[in-house]
C-alpha cells in the first residue's frame, strides 16, 4: 500500500475515533437535559429513542470503517484495493445513514384515546438546518466536479501523464480518473439520496402527543442536524481523501530525471501542493463542522424545552 493511502487511512481512523467521542458525548448531554426539562412522558421518550438512535448511528459508522479496513485484503487485490479504500468513508457514511433510518422507523407511535398533530404539514425545507444542509451539498458538488475534473485529466483513468518532449514522458498513480472516480461519483449519489430519504423521515414521523408543535418542530430539527452531521463528514472526507491522492500524483509526475538531470514543473508541483493542502483542511473541517454545530445546539437550546400541548388543543383522531 502507498505512501498517501497509509497516511489517509490512518487521518481517517484517527478522526473518526475524535468524531465518535465527540458524537456520543453530545447526545449523552442532551439526553441528560431531556430527562431534566421534559414533564411529558411521551417527550421524554421520543428525546431518548433520538440520542440513543444518534449514538448508536456513530458506532455503526466507526464499526463499519474498522470492519472494512480489516477485512479488506481478503475482499479485493490489486487497483481494487485502491477503490475500497476510496469508498469506504461513502460505506461508513450508509451504514450511519441506514441506523438514522431504522430510528424514523421504528419513532415511538402516538398512543391514548385522543391524538393529536399541528395543522401545518412538515417538509425537509422547515426541519432541516439551512446551512448545515447546504455545506452537505457544497461537499457533494465539490466532490462531483474534482472527480470529473481528474477523470478528464486522466488517459489511463488510474494515472496522470505528463510528456516533456518527445523523448521524454511520465506518469504517476494512483489518481482519481475515471476507474476511481467512477465509483465514488455513484457512492456520493447514493449517500446524498439516502440522506434525503432519511430527512424526509424526520419530517413525516408521526408528532410527539403532548408538547406543542414548537417543541416537535425542535427535536425533527435536531434529529435531521445528527443526520447532516454525519453526512457532511463522509462527503468531506471522501473529497479529501481524492485532493490529497491526486495533490500527491500532481507532485510526483511533476518531477522527473532525464539523463541524470532532474526536470521539474513548477505547475504541476505548486498545483499538487495546494490540492494536498486542501485535502488536509477538508480533512479537519468535517471533524470540526461537528463539534461546532453541536455545541451551537446546545447553546440555543436545540433540544425541545418540554412544553405540555394545552388540553384545549383540538383533536385529530383516535
Amino acid at each position: 500500500m502507498s505512501v498517501p493511502y497509509v497516511a489517509l487511512l490512518v487521518m481517517l481512523l484517527l478522526a473518526l475515533a475524535v468524531a465518535a467521542v465527540v458524537a456520543i458525548a453530545l447526545a449523552h448531554r442532551l439526553s441528560r437535559r431531556e430527562r431534566t426539562a421534559f414533564p411529558s412522558s411521551a417527550l421524554v421518550a421520543a428525546g431518548r429513542h433520538a440520542g440513543g438512535i444518534d449514538a448508536l448511528a456513530w458506532v455503526g459508522l466507526v464499526a463499519a470503517l474498522v470492519v472494512i479496513q480489516v477485512s479488506s485484503p481478503s475482499l479485493t487485490s490489486g487497483l481494487g484495493t485502491g477503490v475500497l479504500i476510496g469508498l469506504t468513508p461513502a460505506l461508513a457514511g450508509a451504514t450511519f445513514l441506514a441506523v438514522q433510518a431504522f430510528g424514523e422507523l421504528t419513532w415511538p407511535r402516538p398512543s391514548g384515546p385522543v391524538r393529536r398533530a399541528p395543522l401545518t404539514p412538515r417538509t425537509v425545507r422547515t426541519i432541516a438546518p439551512v446551512g448545515l444542509r447546504r455545506l452537505t451539498w457544497v461537499w457533494a458538488g465539490g466532490l462531483a466536479l474534482v472527480l470529473v475534473a481528474c477523470g478528464m485529466a486522466s488517459g489511463t483513468g488510474r494515472d496522470i501523464e505528463r510528456v516533456w518532449d518527445a523523448s521524454s514522458s511520465g506518469a504517476a498513480g494512483p489518481f482519481p480518473g475515471w476507474f476511481y472516480g467512477g465509483p465514488l461519483l455513484a457512492a456520493t449519489a447514493i449517500v446524498v439520496a439516502a440522506t434525503e430519504i432519511v430527512l424526509r423521515l424526520v419530517a413525516r414521523r408521526p408528532a410527539v402527543v403532548d408538547t406543542t408543535p414548537a417543541d416537535d418542530l425542535a427535536l425533527r430539527t435536531l434529529s435531521s442536524l445528527r443526520v447532516l452531521r454525519g453526512t457532511q463528514l463522509v462527503l468531506a472526507w471522501t473529497l479529501a481523501g481524492v485532493l490529497l491522492v491526486a495533490g500527491s500524483a500532481l507532485r510526483n509526475v511533476g518531477t522527473i530525471e532525464v539523463d541524470g538531470a532532474v526536470r521539474t514543473s513548477v505547475g504541476l508541483v505548486g498545483g499538487g501542493t495546494t490540492l494536498l493542502a486542501l485535502g488536509l483542511a477538508l480533512a479537519l473541517a468535517g471533524p470540526v463542522t461537528i463539534l461546532f454545530t453541536g455545541v451551537a445546539a446546545s447553546a440555543r437550546g436545540a433540544a425541545p424545552v418540554g412544553r405540555a400541548l394545552p388540553a384545549a388543543s383540538d383533536p385529530v383522531g383516535s
